[in-house]
């Protein structure tokens, strides 16, 4: 098992304004969130608009993204596609470009028998040519649920080292927990809202929206759990659930790009057909993100990131 512990930054897609990859923007939004201690970047999800891009643009921003890593964080790259020729085809450049994992989504639109999906993911894990391969369980945004046994089962699938779980069923949750085997099974936990409580209940590590621009704010989260310090680690998820609840109005993604670009990321628009926000509601989202407590979360000195905290004032 691969191991992957900490916060991990599930990447927006910086862009020009011709539909390629900013690698400037990339290099300088992803040194900024190593600084702030993040422990991995997860490349092309759904925060990075991965199924929105074309397969050009997703290889570009997997190659783009690796290379701005420098191999200081691991960077694991979503693969995931409608159909499965895609996904292959995906998961293979992925492990040519020198990707440390990958990750897909089950094929999204259609519901699928668990044999269907495990044929999918079983072509994705020899495509993958030995990268660490993970799931990644969204039934929201796929279409496809499966039952906590169906999950483990496809956990314990050859070449499958681990799990990007993000669905808000806790109950849910703590029935898949029971079931995996630690040693096999690595879980990284997707819903920043429930952060705190994934943890508790035995997540390994995170991969979050909001850690593109608020990574030392969970930094210290899973710092203040992983210390015994329940009470800060509290506090912190309470105070990030503030942002969290405006980031969920406006959209996940066009507040991330919006949030960005305000902190000095030009990270460009939104995928069509993705809004991008702008005018009156780029200044409420501003207006309400203030209100919320934003301002005091930039300037907060971070308890368990790098020594000298050197984003604090550029990032949460």
């Amino acid at each position: 098992m691969s191991g992957f512990r900490g916060i991990w930054p599930a990447l927006v897609s910086p862009l020009n304004e011709d539909g390629t990859i900013n690698a400037a923007v990339t290099e300088d939004l992803v040194s900024a969130q190593i600084a702030a201690g993040i422990s991995g970047l997860y490349v092309c999800g759904s925060t990075g608009e991965g199924v929105l891009l074309s397969l050009a643009q997703r290889r570009e921003m997997a190659e783009v993204a690796i290379a701005a890593a420098r191999g200081r964080v691991p960077v694991m790259v979503h693969v995931g596609a409608i159909n499965t020729e895609q996904a292959v085809d995906l998961a293979q450049h992925a492990n040519l470009a020198g990707a440390d994992a990958i990750a897909a989504i089950p094929p999204f639109y259609f519901g699928y028998p668990h044999q269907a999906l495990r044929a999918h993911y079983a072509a994705i894990a020899e495509a993958a040519g030995g990268v660490p391969f993970y799931l990644y369980y969204i039934p929201r945004y796929t279409g496809n649920e499966m039952t906590p046994q169906q999950l483990a089962d496809l956990c314990r699938m050859p070449g499958v080292a681990g799990i990007k779980f993000s669905y808000t069923d806790m109950i849910y949750f703590s029935q898949f927990m029971a079931l995996r085997d630690p040693a096999v099974t690595n879980v990284l936990s997707g819903p920043d809202e429930l952060h705190l409580t994934c943890a508790v209940l035995g997540a390994d590590g995170a991969v979050g929206t909001n850690y593109n621009f608020a990574p030392r704010l969970f930094v210290d989260i899973r710092g203040a759990y992983d210390n015994g310090d329940l009470a800060t680690a509290r506090d912190l998820q309470f105070r990030a659930n503030r942002i969290i609840g405006v980031m969920l109005k406006y959209g996940a993604v066009p507040t991330t790009r919006a949030i960005c670009q305000r902190l000095g990321f030009a990270v460009g628009s939104s995928v069509p057909p993705m809004p991008t926000l702008a005018g009156d509601a780029i200044k409420s989202l501003y207006q309400e993100m203030d209100d919320a407590g934003l301002p005091d979360l930039l300037e907060r000195p971070a308890l368990y990131g790098p020594a000298g905290d050197p984003m604090r004032g550029r990032l949460a």
